[in-house]
């Protein structure tokens, strides 16, 4: 286990978080999850707030060595926006979100940089 990987997950599924953390470390690396990191309750949902966490979360994407997309949500596109502009090595597993072309179809006006990605995944959207 050699590599950190970023776990870029939708808050609607953050009862999955183990599996996706599971998941992870069955591939021979050790996730870095913002959840796990920065619980809800203190961070994004306390005190500090969203647009805190976001950049905070802009870290640990800096410090892992590879990021890992599970879903599609505002703050997941945020995060891969953040990866792609940095030149991180991006891996998608949208299996775990059988609802993320839904969701990715409501943002994709705001987040039109990333359309090109998503083409390439080979989906209809």
């Amino acid at each position: 286990m050699n590599k950190l990987v970023y776990c870029a997950q939708p808050g609607r599924l953050s009862n999955r978080k183990r599996e996706v953390m599971n998941f992870v470390l069955e591939q021979g690396y050790a996730p870095l999850h913002p959840f796990q990191a920065f619980p809800y309750d203190l961070f994004e949902g306390g005190k500090i707030g969203r647009e805190k966490t976001m950049e905070l979360c802009q870290r640990l994407i800096e410090a892992a060595d590879e990021f890992w997309l599970f879903g599609v949500s505002e703050g997941t596109l945020q995060d891969l926006t953040y990866a792609l502009k940095i030149k991180k090595h991006v891996r998608v597993f949208l299996d775990f979100d059988p609802e993320w072309e839904v969701y990715y179809k409501k943002l994709k006006e705001k987040y039109k940089s990333l359309h090109e990605f998503f083409q390439r995944l080979d989906t209809n959207i």
